[in-house]
């Protein structure tokens, strides 16, 4: 496996600089961020966010990142830091979308994403479930899963 691109600290960086002020004070209230064990900072919290939901990579691949650049951490406790920090992502989109999405919510349109995913388990040898989910991005919630 070849290292990751370090190209994307410019690019990481400059995201960061677009979060609320107060986006660690944040993380700790929501308890994203209890303890800097493995994952030490919250902007490496933030990162491993990033990489699962933002470039879609899977949980084995983001542990895998992160041990070839920090330090060893299993699959296991990416999925559980990344389920603590669902409410911490959801507020901070809240006041990054501000008063704007004010006007969406009172004339009751909906932004809705839909995902249509196939499920293998192990030693398949096709499609076994479909799983298919619905998103509102403007309320932050599942609205269809199936």
């Amino acid at each position: 496996m070849s290292l990751p691109s370090t190209n994307s600290n410019c690019t990481f960086e400059s995201f960061v600089q677009e979060l609320p002020p107060k986006y660690k004070d944040s993380a700790l209230e929501f308890k994203a961020f209890c303890r800097g064990r493995k994952i030490k900072t919250v902007e490496q919290l933030l990162g491993l966010v990033l990489q699962y939901c933002g470039i879609d990579l899977v949980l084995r691949e983001v542990a895998g990142n992160f041990t070839l650049l920090e330090e060893r951490i299993s699959d296991t406790a990416i999925h559980n830091r990344l389920k603590a920090c669902v409410p911490w992502v959801k507020a901070m989109l809240q006041e990054m979308m501000g008063a704007s999405i004010g006007p969406l919510i009172e004339g009751n349109l909906r932004f809705v994403v839909v995902d249509g995913s196939t499920v293998q388990g192990p030693g398949a040898k096709g499609t076994q479930y479909r799983l298919h989910i619905a998103m509102d991005l403007v309320k932050l919630h599942l609205i269809h899963v199936k």
